[in-house]
């Protein structure tokens, strides 16, 4: 009689962290052309037209470019609760909320000149996010409350608040369910390739920020810490309570700005349909890239291609739900990767 043992690997490098993510990806678009298959379309002719409509014209590739703006501020939201050994799978709520306080901001408040309102139209998205982010930490701290729960289901709540908004007191006066357009001082500017906006500008230096703060501070550096170790945190003095309570309030806040990239670089008003699950692509881009904030925006133009190109696939005939399958599959297979970056399978005699 043989049983399968699993034994401990000694911790992997980054290197090989993103060789088995590569693996992954590979098998995940192995099993989508499968199922592809199975629904009768060629999944070689499928996957070159994803690849043609992403990359085989500029407004492709800019489309490609506008959707990875978003993906790299929940993908940092995400990856900042990780290292820290927080899950916070409740970016898109929180995109939810930051968009609702930046549109309402723009709407209802004094119109100011577009070099000041840009800036308190992010600071305003961000203070939405944060807030959002606040009730999962406190719910955490003061009652041990599974983060993973609360930030799920608060995701529901705020699509629900936002849709109470846009059915009532901010419908616009031809009785959609949308806001009233945000003024043009509101209006991210175009950088003159097709729709790629300003947005592009503030994730990148966003992402500079991160990696230096991670890499080269204090705070950092106890972030480190408390990533590698809870108990190794506590035994430096650090106090986890302040520090997972501050990370959660950075978490909503990026998740915010993507609200805010939404609303004021692509969409220019508020609806219900805002995020199209951003909140929830960020979680994929955030483990793919394992947190690290240059990688971030790598995966986020993976996974912007991978949407674009689904969504174009429609003229084909093809389902655009088979790109939500895609990212599933995506997810499923990092996670199976695992255990095979974790433990060396054995038989070993009964």
């Amino acid at each position: 009689m043989y049983k399968v043992v699993l034994e401990q690997k000694e911790r992997v490098s980054q290197n090989k962290e993103l060789l088995f993510n590569i693996i992954a990806i590979f098998v995940a678009l192995v099993l989508s052309g499968i199922i592809l298959a199975f629904y009768g379309f060629n999944p070689f002719t499928s996957f070159a037209g994803m690849f043609k409509s992403t990359f085989g014209s500029m407004f492709g590739f800019s489309e490609t470019i506008v959707k990875t703006i978003p993906l790299i501020f929940t993908g940092l939201s995400v990856a900042m609760a990780l290292n820290s050994k927080v899950w916070n799978v409740g970016a898109e709520g929180q995109l939810y909320i930051g968009a609702l306080f930046a549109a309402v901001f723009a709407i209802y408040f004094p119109t100011l000149p577009k070099v000041f309102q840009i800036p308190m139209i992010l600071m305003v998205s961000m203070i939405g996010g944060a807030l959002w982010a606040f009730f999962p930490a406190i719910l955490k701290m003061k009652f041990k409350m599974n983060e993973v729960i609360s930030t799920l289901l608060l995701n529901y709540v705020a699509i629900s608040v936002l849709d109470y908004f846009v059915y009532g007191p901010m419908k616009r006066k031809d009785n959609f369910p949308f806001s009233e357009d945000i003024p043009p001082e509101a209006v991210f500017n175009r950088i003159g390739f097709q729709n790629v906006h300003i947005g592009i500008f503030f994730a990148l230096i966003l992402v500079l920020i991160i990696y230096y703060v991670l890499k080269y501070t204090k705070f950092g550096y106890e972030l480190r810490i408390i990533g590698s170790s809870i108990k190794a945190a506590h035994y430096a003095g650090i106090n986890y309570e302040r520090m997972m309570l501050f990370v959660f309030l950075l978490s909503g806040a990026f998740a915010g700005l993507a609200g805010a990239n939404q609303l004021c670089g692509i969409e220019y008003k508020l609806h219900s349909h805002i995020s199209d699950d951003l909140g929830y692509t960020g979680i994929i881009v955030a483990w793919l890239a394992r947190s690290n904030p240059f990688m971030i925006v790598a995966f986020a133009f993976f996974m912007s291609s991978l949407i674009i190109g689904s969504e174009a696939l429609q003229y084909e005939g093809v389902p655009v739900a088979i790109g939500k399958v895609m990212q599933s599959l995506i997810l499923f297979a990092i996670l199976g990767s695992e255990l095979f970056k974790n433990y060396r399978i054995k038989l070993k005699r009964g």
